[in-house]
């Protein structure tokens, strides 16, 4: 466990180090976020952060292959998947890829991982294929839209891969305890700079595979070493019930819910509400440690997993309804007519 200690803390520290040089060089080469009308930020920022952290990982991923503390028939569901995702998110980070070729890209990646990983380890057989499709390709696209405040996405990454972590490495399976963990560590690294006011934004690049990554550890888990899936559907509440609901409102409303907005409630908490990105970053961290509390006794007693998980639905409804009250979605019209 010491080794394993000093190695999360040099992932860390590396991070953290390479984080601040990817800076300097994103200032001096322009490579800006620049404000817009659907922008939670107000000044341009260094973007595609994320870039470092996904490379650490990356050839953090592939040492562990190396020196055999990585099964490489494990290491395929994840490693070649993030390579792509990071490339194109990269790309887009600075040119700006049409949708379509994006999502052509994710689902081709999430296709592929679920082949390596194996479909019918997965329960439900061809069903549940199906939704583990869906759901790693909505993990990958959700993650991107919810990274919109200051170390949101930071701090979603470290709650779920934190907890998500022990609970593999409790089920015997440290293979995939170890990268998860690792992963958090280069996040954790990023953080810092990423902490409000932020001075760097982790880009498509960088939450891009952090969706994707969650995704496969939630469902390799469950396929290799029976870790309930519902644990991490918990542990992620706070991302996806955010992002859904405000996609099927969207959807719904008949919108184009493909284009960029600022109608998430961790957005409107913002603007119009006027709440710092620092408030709204400490409120997502109330709710991540009750979705966590909540997640660790579902695994204390499994018995009780569906009970926790309507629980964490409830709490997520809620805080989704109080600042629909304060902040609504859609303001009515009540001018007379």
């Amino acid at each position: 466990m010491l080794i394993l200690a000093l190695s999360l803390l040099s992932t860390f520290l590396a991070a953290w180090f390479l984080v601040g040089r990817f800076r300097v060089y994103a200032l001096a080469k322009g490579l800006l976020d620049n404000p817009n009308n659907r922008s939670s930020h107000t000044v341009a920022t260094p973007c595609g952060g994320g870039l470092v952290f996904i490379l650490l990982w990356l050839i953090t991923g592939g040492g562990l292959v190396f020196f055999g503390e990585w099964p490489l028939a494990h290491a395929l569901v994840f490693l070649p998947g993030a390579l792509l995702l990071a490339i194109i998110g990269y790309w887009d980070d600075r040119y700006d890829v049409p949708a379509q070729w994006r999502i052509l890209v994710h689902c081709g990646v999430a296709g592929g991982s679920l082949m390596a990983l194996g479909v019918m380890d997965l329960p439900w057989g061809w069903m549940g294929a199906a939704l583990a499709f869906f759901a790693m390709v909505w993990s990958i696209n959700l993650f991107n839209f919810m990274d919109g405040a200051d170390g949101i996405a930071s701090v979603e990454a470290l709650f779920v891969l934190g907890v998500g972590g022990f609970f593999l490495w409790q089920a015997g399976g440290a293979v995939l305890a170890v990268p998860a963990w690792a992963l958090a560590a280069a996040v954790a690294g990023f953080l810092p700079w990423n902490w409000p006011r932020a001075k760097i934004f982790m880009g498509d690049v960088g939450s891009s595979v952090l969706g994707f990554l969650i995704a496969g550890f939630a469902l390799a888990g469950q396929a290799w070493f029976d870790v309930p899936l519902v644990l991490w559907v918990i542990l992620y509440g706070t991302f996806w019930f955010d992002a859904t609901v405000t996609l099927a409102r969207r959807v719904m409303a008949g919108e184009r819910w493909y284009l960029a907005h600022r109608s998430h409630a961790y957005q409107r908490l913002h603007h119009p509400l006027g709440w710092s990105h620092g408030r709204i970053l400490w409120g997502v961290i109330a709710v991540n440690s009750m979705l966590a509390g909540l997640a660790l006794w579902a695994y204390a007693m499994p018995d009780m997993a569906l009970v926790a998980l309507g629980m964490a639905v409830a709490l997520l409804c809620i805080t989704y309804g109080l600042v629909e009250r304060v902040a609504p979605m859609y303001v009515k019209n009540t001018a007379m007519t």
